[in-house]
């Protein structure tokens, strides 16, 4: 059975490097090597597969990846069928990845960084969640950035709506970011529907957070 075993996993490592082919190939699924022009760029391979590592939430590759040298600033773009591009920290903030996005922070990514389509990074962190907002915030994200296309990302959450149930009637990362210290607000996206007057976001408010109860069991007032 061992030898079995090790004979899979050979056959597993053979084609991995196939997959790479001495850096003609690529681990990154969405690589393009038809792509031509002096605006292609392909990433290193501890860069893709630093890639892979956030889509899976492997927080110990990532780690790897970066002490391999990974470019934690490195522009996924053409070579990649981005137009817009995108970057490991865009990557992990979208998909909510934490501590995935601390590392790369921590690493020296830019939470500032504008794309090609001008999205900020934290228009991606604001879609990623609260904690990571919060997180951009306190490595430096500007959270009263316009953008050239005249969005901030007040505005952006503003058309985001709010997030699911993390309490009774949800949360609005507009009120995420005004707690924050957000104060600008831009021309766009466009906005669909009206949302509720009420705060919903203040860490300082007594009882917030608390545990709601039901109406079939409701708790005490605080």
């Amino acid at each position: 059975m061992e030898e079995i075993m090790k004979k899979r996993q050979k056959e597993a490592d053979d084609a991995y490097e196939a997959m790479w082919d001495a850096g003609r190939g690529s681990h990154h699924p969405d690589y393009d090597p038809t792509a031509s022009g002096d605006d292609v760029v392909k990433a290193s391979r501890a860069t893709e597969e630093l890639y892979n590592a956030l889509v899976k939430n492997d927080i110990k590759k990532v780690y790897e990846k970066i002490e391999e040298g990974a470019d934690v600033n490195f522009v996924f773009q053409r070579a990649y069928r981005s137009r817009e591009g995108y970057t490991p920290l865009m990557v992990a903030a979208h998909r909510g990845r934490y501590e995935c996005a601390r590392a790369l922070l921590r690493a020296g990514a830019d939470p500032n960084y504008i794309n090609a389509g001008h999205d900020l990074t934290v228009f991606w962190a604001i879609d990623g969640g609260v904690d990571m907002t919060r997180l951009l915030h306190e490595y430096g994200a500007d959270l009263d950035t316009r953008t050239p296309k005249g969005w901030t990302p007040l505005s952006y959450a503003v058309a985001k709506g709010k997030y699911g149930a993390t309490e009774e009637k949800g949360i609005y990362p507009e009120d995420v970011l005004k707690f924050y210290g957000a104060k600008l607000y831009g021309d766009g996206p466009e906005a669909l529907g009206q949302r509720s007057p009420r705060e919903s976001f203040d860490l300082a408010a007594e009882g917030f957070q608390r545990e709601r109860g039901s109406y079939q069991n409701p708790l005490e007032h605080p």
